[in-house]
């Protein structure tokens, strides 16, 4: 979700690839996530289900984003916002929708995986979702 930079600052510099309490942390703070996604998918666990596993972390998003102190999404400031807003799913393109930090959910995990959820009300009928979620054992 949303992690305190200030958490992470001490890892600034050592390799995050190796560092055994790095890699320790972010296996702690990543674990509720872990917990929520098991309670969806309780064999997660498994080998072989789950076949990408990454945790990102502040850090992470600084090197690889290039993102300010592992900053993501807008920067609309609460309150007066002077007319700026999260972009919506749709575009004026047809076909062409738009998920992620940067729509209208907002930053962080939950957020992120609720813009893919108004892409698919964009896309489909809720019936049509609902067949999917059922083929899928979801």
């Amino acid at each position: 979700g949303n992690e305190p930079y200030a958490v992470w600052e001490p890892f600034e510099g050592v390799n995050t690839r190796t560092d055994p309490a790095y890699l320790s942390l972010k296996e702690e703070r990543a674990a509720p996530m872990w917990e929520a996604i098991a309670r969806r998918v309780p064999n997660i666990e498994d080998e072989g289900v789950a076949v990408v596993r990454q945790i990102g972390t502040p850090l992470t998003h600084a090197r690889f984003l290039r993102r300010y102190r592992g900053n993501y999404g807008l920067a609309i400031p609460a309150g007066n916002s002077a007319g700026l807003a999260f972009p919506e799913v749709a575009t004026p393109l047809p076909g062409l929708f738009r998920c992620g930090d940067s729509t209208t959910a907002g930053i962080g995990v939950p957020a992120v995986a609720a813009s893919g959820a108004q892409c698919a009300n964009a896309l489909l009928s809720v019936f049509e979702q609902m067949a999917m979620n059922e083929a899928i054992k979801m």
